[in-house]
Protein backbone atom coordinates (compact mmCIF):
# COMPACT_ATOMS: atom_id res chain seq x y z
CA UNK A 1 0.00 0.00 0.00
CA UNK A 2 1.38 3.01 -1.35
CA UNK A 3 -0.22 5.65 1.46
CA UNK A 4 1.76 7.08 4.01
CA UNK A 5 -1.03 7.17 6.72
CA UNK A 6 0.08 9.47 9.31
CA UNK A 7 1.05 12.23 6.77
CA UNK A 8 -2.18 11.93 5.12
CA UNK A 9 -3.48 13.12 8.51
CA UNK A 10 -1.74 15.99 8.98
CA UNK A 11 -2.59 16.91 5.97
CA UNK A 12 -6.49 15.76 6.35
CA UNK A 13 -6.13 18.32 9.57
CA UNK A 14 -4.66 21.14 7.71
CA UNK A 15 -7.20 21.03 5.28
CA UNK A 16 -9.55 23.37 7.66
CA UNK A 17 -7.24 26.34 6.83
CA UNK A 18 -8.35 26.39 2.99
CA UNK A 19 -11.77 27.93 4.58
CA UNK A 20 -10.16 31.28 5.77
CA UNK A 21 -7.98 31.27 3.04
CA UNK A 22 -9.05 29.83 -0.04
CA UNK A 23 -5.32 30.28 -1.71
CA UNK A 24 -4.06 27.12 0.26
CA UNK A 25 -5.90 24.28 -1.40
CA UNK A 26 -2.62 24.23 -3.92
CA UNK A 27 -0.53 23.65 -1.03
CA UNK A 28 -3.04 21.41 0.68
CA UNK A 29 -3.65 19.47 -2.64
CA UNK A 30 -0.32 18.59 -3.11
CA UNK A 31 0.25 17.17 0.53
CA UNK A 32 -2.73 15.46 -0.15
CA UNK A 33 -1.42 13.94 -3.03
CA UNK A 34 1.82 13.05 -1.83
CA UNK A 35 0.73 11.44 1.36
CA UNK A 36 -1.94 9.44 -1.07
CA UNK A 37 1.37 8.21 -3.36
CA UNK A 38 -0.03 10.20 -6.49
CA UNK A 39 1.36 12.49 -8.68
CA UNK A 40 -1.03 14.96 -8.33
CA UNK A 41 -4.87 15.51 -7.54
CA UNK A 42 -7.61 18.15 -9.06
CA UNK A 43 -10.51 19.94 -7.35
CA UNK A 44 -13.18 19.92 -10.13
CA UNK A 45 -17.10 21.07 -10.34
CA UNK A 46 -19.48 18.56 -11.76
CA UNK A 47 -20.80 21.40 -13.63
CA UNK A 48 -17.76 22.09 -15.62
CA UNK A 49 -14.15 23.32 -15.56
CA UNK A 50 -14.09 26.84 -14.81
CA UNK A 51 -13.14 27.06 -11.01
CA UNK A 52 -11.11 23.74 -11.26
CA UNK A 53 -8.03 23.71 -8.81
CA UNK A 54 -5.17 20.81 -10.17
CA UNK A 55 -1.35 20.24 -9.14
CA UNK A 56 1.27 21.81 -11.25
CA UNK A 57 1.75 18.22 -12.81
CA UNK A 58 -2.16 17.52 -13.58
CA UNK A 59 -2.74 20.95 -14.91
CA UNK A 60 -1.47 20.35 -18.64
CA UNK A 61 -3.72 16.98 -18.49
CA UNK A 62 -6.83 19.02 -16.95
CA UNK A 63 -6.59 21.96 -20.01
CA UNK A 64 -6.19 18.54 -22.22
CA UNK A 65 -8.93 16.34 -20.85
CA UNK A 66 -11.63 19.67 -21.26
CA UNK A 67 -10.33 21.20 -24.38
CA UNK A 68 -10.57 17.83 -26.44
CA UNK A 69 -13.80 16.88 -24.75
CA UNK A 70 -12.93 14.08 -22.87
CA UNK A 71 -15.97 14.36 -20.78
CA UNK A 72 -18.06 13.10 -24.23
CA UNK A 73 -15.50 10.77 -25.47
CA UNK A 74 -15.04 8.70 -22.61
CA UNK A 75 -18.89 9.24 -21.20
CA UNK A 76 -19.18 6.23 -20.04
CA UNK A 77 -16.44 6.17 -17.18
CA UNK A 78 -17.44 9.74 -16.39
CA UNK A 79 -21.00 8.39 -15.69
CA UNK A 80 -20.27 5.72 -13.57
CA UNK A 81 -17.76 7.99 -11.25
CA UNK A 82 -20.02 10.41 -10.95
CA UNK A 83 -22.61 8.07 -9.86
CA UNK A 84 -20.16 6.19 -7.54
CA UNK A 85 -19.57 9.98 -6.30
CA UNK A 86 -23.11 11.15 -5.68
CA UNK A 87 -23.56 8.26 -3.46
CA UNK A 88 -21.01 9.76 -0.85
CA UNK A 89 -18.55 6.55 -2.00
CA UNK A 90 -15.01 6.38 -3.48
CA UNK A 91 -14.53 5.61 -6.99
CA UNK A 92 -11.22 4.01 -8.26
CA UNK A 93 -10.20 2.77 -11.90
CA UNK A 94 -11.64 -0.85 -11.04
CA UNK A 95 -14.78 0.90 -10.93
CA UNK A 96 -14.99 2.22 -14.45
CA UNK A 97 -14.04 -0.43 -16.50
CA UNK A 98 -16.01 -3.88 -16.80
CA UNK A 99 -13.94 -7.05 -16.67
CA UNK A 100 -15.51 -8.17 -19.98
CA UNK A 101 -13.71 -4.51 -21.97
CA UNK A 102 -10.24 -5.39 -22.78
CA UNK A 103 -10.00 -1.20 -24.03
CA UNK A 104 -10.80 1.56 -22.46
CA UNK A 105 -10.06 5.04 -23.89
CA UNK A 106 -9.58 7.31 -20.88
CA UNK A 107 -7.36 4.89 -19.35
CA UNK A 108 -5.36 3.51 -22.55
CA UNK A 109 -5.31 6.21 -24.29
CA UNK A 110 -5.54 9.57 -22.36
CA UNK A 111 -4.01 8.49 -19.16
CA UNK A 112 -0.66 7.27 -20.62
CA UNK A 113 -0.27 10.56 -22.53
CA UNK A 114 0.67 11.90 -18.84
CA UNK A 115 2.58 9.32 -17.22
CA UNK A 116 -1.04 8.44 -15.87
CA UNK A 117 -1.84 5.06 -14.30
CA UNK A 118 -4.02 4.84 -11.34
CA UNK A 119 -6.73 6.54 -10.73
CA UNK A 120 -9.22 7.64 -7.79
CA UNK A 121 -12.35 10.08 -7.45
CA UNK A 122 -14.00 11.26 -3.83
CA UNK A 123 -17.23 13.36 -4.30
CA UNK A 124 -18.08 16.57 -2.13
CA UNK A 125 -20.95 18.68 -2.13
CA UNK A 126 -20.47 22.36 -1.66
CA UNK A 127 -23.80 24.34 -1.34
CA UNK A 128 -25.73 23.53 -4.45
CA UNK A 129 -22.81 22.23 -6.20
CA UNK A 130 -21.14 19.13 -6.84
CA UNK A 131 -17.60 18.64 -6.95
CA UNK A 132 -14.88 15.89 -8.03
CA UNK A 133 -11.46 15.60 -5.80
CA UNK A 134 -9.52 13.31 -8.07
CA UNK A 135 -5.73 11.85 -7.39
CA UNK A 136 -3.73 10.23 -10.37
CA UNK A 137 -0.80 8.07 -9.64
CA UNK A 138 1.92 7.39 -12.50
CA UNK A 139 2.54 3.66 -14.05
CA UNK A 140 5.05 3.45 -11.89
CA UNK A 141 3.49 4.26 -8.75
CA UNK A 142 1.12 1.70 -10.04
CA UNK A 143 -2.68 1.35 -9.53
CA UNK A 144 -5.13 2.17 -6.41
CA UNK A 145 -5.59 -1.39 -4.29
CA UNK A 146 -8.51 -2.41 -2.97
CA UNK A 147 -7.43 -1.85 0.29
CA UNK A 148 -7.09 1.64 -0.21
CA UNK A 149 -10.66 2.57 -0.75
CA UNK A 150 -11.46 2.39 3.01
CA UNK A 151 -8.89 5.36 3.64
CA UNK A 152 -10.32 7.57 0.87
CA UNK A 153 -13.61 7.17 2.45
CA UNK A 154 -12.49 8.68 5.78
CA UNK A 155 -10.70 11.59 3.87
CA UNK A 156 -14.41 11.57 1.93
CA UNK A 157 -16.15 12.39 5.24
CA UNK A 158 -13.25 15.58 5.64
CA UNK A 159 -14.12 16.66 2.86
CA UNK A 160 -17.92 16.67 2.89
CA UNK A 161 -17.13 18.52 6.33
CA UNK A 162 -14.50 20.90 4.99
CA UNK A 163 -17.00 22.02 1.48
CA UNK A 164 -19.81 22.66 3.76
CA UNK A 165 -17.62 25.16 5.90
CA UNK A 166 -15.78 26.14 3.03
CA UNK A 167 -18.84 26.98 1.55
CA UNK A 168 -20.43 28.82 4.16
CA UNK A 169 -17.65 31.22 5.10
CA UNK A 170 -17.47 32.17 1.70
CA UNK A 171 -21.41 33.25 1.55
CA UNK A 172 -20.27 35.11 4.69
CA UNK A 173 -17.75 36.94 3.17
CA UNK A 174 -18.97 37.42 0.25
CA UNK A 175 -22.40 38.94 1.63
CA UNK A 176 -20.16 40.84 4.39
CA UNK A 177 -17.91 42.53 0.90
CA UNK A 178 -22.08 43.12 -0.53
CA UNK A 179 -22.71 44.88 2.78
CA UNK A 180 -20.46 47.13 3.31
CA UNK A 181 -21.52 48.59 -0.50
CA UNK A 182 -24.44 48.99 0.71
CA UNK A 183 -23.14 51.32 3.56
CA UNK A 184 -22.08 53.75 1.32
CA UNK A 185 -25.35 53.48 -1.09
CA UNK A 186 -23.36 51.68 -3.80
CA UNK A 187 -25.28 48.54 -5.80
CA UNK A 188 -23.20 45.72 -6.42
CA UNK A 189 -23.80 42.17 -8.12
CA UNK A 190 -21.56 38.94 -8.32
CA UNK A 191 -21.13 37.10 -10.43
CA UNK A 192 -18.96 33.29 -11.53
CA UNK A 193 -16.84 32.99 -14.69
CA UNK A 194 -19.18 31.81 -16.64
CA UNK A 195 -21.81 35.07 -16.05
CA UNK A 196 -23.95 32.87 -14.11
CA UNK A 197 -25.40 35.42 -10.91
CA UNK A 198 -24.32 34.66 -7.30
CA UNK A 199 -25.56 37.53 -5.14
CA UNK A 200 -26.37 40.81 -5.52
CA UNK A 201 -26.91 43.37 -2.46
CA UNK A 202 -29.76 45.40 -1.31
CA UNK A 203 -29.00 48.26 -3.02
CA UNK A 204 -28.49 46.57 -6.18
CA UNK A 205 -31.51 44.52 -5.63
CA UNK A 206 -33.52 47.81 -5.64
CA UNK A 207 -32.53 48.51 -9.17
CA UNK A 208 -33.43 45.11 -10.70
CA UNK A 209 -36.33 45.32 -12.58
CA UNK A 210 -37.71 44.55 -16.37
CA UNK A 211 -34.64 46.28 -17.68
CA UNK A 212 -32.34 43.94 -15.67
CA UNK A 213 -33.12 41.44 -14.29
CA UNK A 214 -32.11 37.59 -13.04
CA UNK A 215 -33.29 34.36 -15.32
CA UNK A 216 -32.27 31.09 -14.86
CA UNK A 217 -29.01 31.94 -12.66
CA UNK A 218 -28.29 34.96 -15.11
CA UNK A 219 -28.19 38.35 -15.21
CA UNK A 220 -30.46 39.31 -18.67
CA UNK A 221 -30.29 43.06 -20.01
CA UNK A 222 -33.33 44.44 -21.92
CA UNK A 223 -31.06 46.68 -23.96
CA UNK A 224 -29.88 44.64 -26.61
CA UNK A 225 -26.95 46.93 -27.06
CA UNK A 226 -25.89 46.57 -23.41
CA UNK A 227 -26.24 42.56 -23.19
CA UNK A 228 -24.16 42.51 -26.13
CA UNK A 229 -21.28 44.46 -24.59
CA UNK A 230 -21.94 42.59 -21.55
CA UNK A 231 -21.68 39.12 -22.66
CA UNK A 232 -17.92 40.33 -24.78
CA UNK A 233 -17.40 41.50 -21.05
CA UNK A 234 -18.12 38.01 -19.22
CA UNK A 235 -16.36 36.25 -22.24
CA UNK A 236 -13.24 37.88 -21.74
CA UNK A 237 -13.57 36.84 -18.08
CA UNK A 238 -13.24 33.11 -18.84
CA UNK A 239 -9.54 34.10 -20.68
CA UNK A 240 -8.61 36.20 -18.34
CA UNK A 241 -5.25 35.70 -16.61
CA UNK A 242 -4.94 36.67 -12.57
CA UNK A 243 -4.28 39.45 -11.04
CA UNK A 244 -4.38 41.22 -15.11
CA UNK A 245 -6.70 43.90 -15.54
CA UNK A 246 -9.77 43.86 -17.96
CA UNK A 247 -9.89 46.98 -18.99
CA UNK A 248 -13.49 46.81 -20.11
CA UNK A 249 -15.48 50.07 -20.82
CA UNK A 250 -18.11 51.16 -19.04
CA UNK A 251 -21.43 49.59 -19.86
CA UNK A 252 -24.52 51.74 -20.47
CA UNK A 253 -27.74 49.86 -19.61
CA UNK A 254 -30.75 52.01 -21.12
CA UNK A 255 -33.99 51.53 -19.29
CA UNK A 256 -37.68 52.79 -20.30
CA UNK A 257 -38.70 53.35 -16.63
CA UNK A 258 -36.04 54.81 -15.74
CA UNK A 259 -32.50 56.40 -15.74
CA UNK A 260 -29.75 54.59 -17.85
CA UNK A 261 -27.77 52.34 -15.32
CA UNK A 262 -23.53 52.18 -15.84
CA UNK A 263 -22.38 49.04 -15.21
CA UNK A 264 -18.34 48.79 -14.23
CA UNK A 265 -17.03 45.01 -14.14
CA UNK A 266 -14.02 44.42 -11.43
CA UNK A 267 -12.39 41.15 -11.70
CA UNK A 268 -11.81 38.83 -8.39
CA UNK A 269 -8.29 37.65 -7.88
CA UNK A 270 -6.53 35.92 -5.43
CA UNK A 271 -7.69 34.68 -2.17
CA UNK A 272 -11.06 36.54 -2.49
CA UNK A 273 -11.37 33.58 -5.17
CA UNK A 274 -13.34 31.07 -2.93
CA UNK A 275 -13.27 27.66 -4.79
CA UNK A 276 -17.01 27.11 -3.74
CA UNK A 277 -18.05 30.38 -4.42
CA UNK A 278 -16.22 30.63 -7.77
CA UNK A 279 -16.71 34.41 -7.29
CA UNK A 280 -15.05 36.05 -10.22
CA UNK A 281 -16.08 39.59 -10.48
CA UNK A 282 -18.43 42.04 -8.75
CA UNK A 283 -20.65 44.15 -11.02
CA UNK A 284 -20.68 47.92 -9.88
CA UNK A 285 -23.90 49.28 -10.72
CA UNK A 286 -24.63 53.27 -10.47
CA UNK A 287 -27.83 54.74 -11.99
CA UNK A 288 -27.34 57.78 -13.23
CA UNK A 289 -28.73 61.19 -12.06
CA UNK A 290 -28.20 64.07 -14.65
CA UNK A 291 -26.78 67.20 -13.78
CA UNK A 292 -28.87 70.17 -13.06
CA UNK A 293 -29.01 73.21 -15.61
CA UNK A 294 -26.65 75.08 -13.53
CA UNK A 295 -24.26 72.05 -13.51
CA UNK A 296 -24.70 71.18 -16.87
CA UNK A 297 -22.92 74.93 -17.70
CA UNK A 298 -20.27 74.64 -15.26
CA UNK A 299 -19.62 71.21 -16.44
CA UNK A 300 -19.51 72.52 -20.68
CA UNK A 301 -17.32 75.36 -18.89
CA UNK A 302 -14.62 72.68 -17.62
CA UNK A 303 -14.61 70.96 -21.06
CA UNK A 304 -15.16 73.84 -23.08
CA UNK A 305 -18.19 72.87 -24.83
CA UNK A 306 -20.07 75.06 -26.87
CA UNK A 307 -23.73 75.43 -26.31
CA UNK A 308 -24.68 72.96 -28.84
CA UNK A 309 -22.33 70.49 -27.92
CA UNK A 310 -23.57 70.38 -24.36
CA UNK A 311 -27.08 70.04 -25.35
CA UNK A 312 -26.05 67.04 -27.75
CA UNK A 313 -24.12 65.84 -24.66
CA UNK A 314 -26.72 66.26 -22.64
CA UNK A 315 -29.36 63.78 -24.96
CA UNK A 316 -26.52 61.49 -25.02
CA UNK A 317 -26.30 60.91 -21.28
CA UNK A 318 -30.16 60.65 -20.62
CA UNK A 319 -29.98 57.25 -22.54
CA UNK A 320 -30.75 58.37 -25.89
CA UNK A 321 -28.81 57.58 -29.24
CA UNK A 322 -27.02 59.58 -31.64
CA UNK A 323 -29.97 59.17 -33.95
CA UNK A 324 -32.80 60.06 -31.71
CA UNK A 325 -30.04 62.76 -30.41
CA UNK A 326 -29.66 64.10 -34.13
CA UNK A 327 -33.85 63.88 -34.55
CA UNK A 328 -34.78 66.18 -31.23
CA UNK A 329 -32.30 68.64 -32.08
CA UNK A 330 -33.35 68.90 -35.89
CA UNK A 331 -29.90 68.49 -37.00
CA UNK A 332 -28.12 66.33 -39.88
CA UNK A 333 -26.35 63.24 -39.61
CA UNK A 334 -23.07 64.61 -40.06
CA UNK A 335 -23.49 67.76 -38.04
CA UNK A 336 -24.50 65.38 -35.37
CA UNK A 337 -21.16 63.28 -35.59
CA UNK A 338 -19.21 66.79 -36.22
CA UNK A 339 -20.57 68.09 -32.79
CA UNK A 340 -20.21 64.36 -30.80
CA UNK A 341 -16.61 64.12 -31.96
CA UNK A 342 -15.81 67.61 -30.50
CA UNK A 343 -17.53 66.56 -27.50
CA UNK A 344 -15.51 62.99 -27.42
CA UNK A 345 -12.00 65.07 -27.79
CA UNK A 346 -12.63 67.39 -25.35
CA UNK A 347 -13.56 65.15 -22.46
CA UNK A 348 -11.49 62.26 -23.37
CA UNK A 349 -13.71 59.80 -24.36
CA UNK A 350 -14.42 58.01 -27.04
CA UNK A 351 -17.37 56.12 -26.51
CA UNK A 352 -21.39 56.97 -25.28
CA UNK A 353 -20.85 54.85 -22.57
CA UNK A 354 -17.82 56.49 -21.40
CA UNK A 355 -19.15 60.18 -21.88
CA UNK A 356 -21.71 58.67 -19.44
CA UNK A 357 -19.76 57.19 -16.73
CA UNK A 358 -17.81 60.29 -16.69
CA UNK A 359 -20.99 62.90 -16.59
CA UNK A 360 -22.50 60.03 -13.11
CA UNK A 361 -18.80 60.14 -11.70
CA UNK A 362 -18.98 63.87 -11.37
CA UNK A 363 -23.06 64.02 -10.18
Amino acid sequence: MAIDVDRLQRASMNLSEVIADPARWDGILEDLATSLGAMGAGLIPQSGSEGAIATASLRDCLHTYVAEGWAQQDRESHRRARAINMRGEVALDSDLIDRDDRYNPFFDDFLPRFDGKGWAGIGLRAGPDFWSLTFHRSVCQGAFEEAERAILQQLSVRLHEIGSLAHLAGRVTLSGVAKSFDQICKAVVAIDQTGRFIHANATAKRLLGTSLHVVGGRLVLRDRHAADEYEKVVNRLQGLREGKTLRAAPIIVRRDDAAPLVIRVLPVDGAAKSPFICARALLLLNEVSLPGRNEWQIFARAFGLSPAEARLAELLASGSSLEDARDSLGITRETARSRIKAVFEKTDTHRQGQLVALLASLT
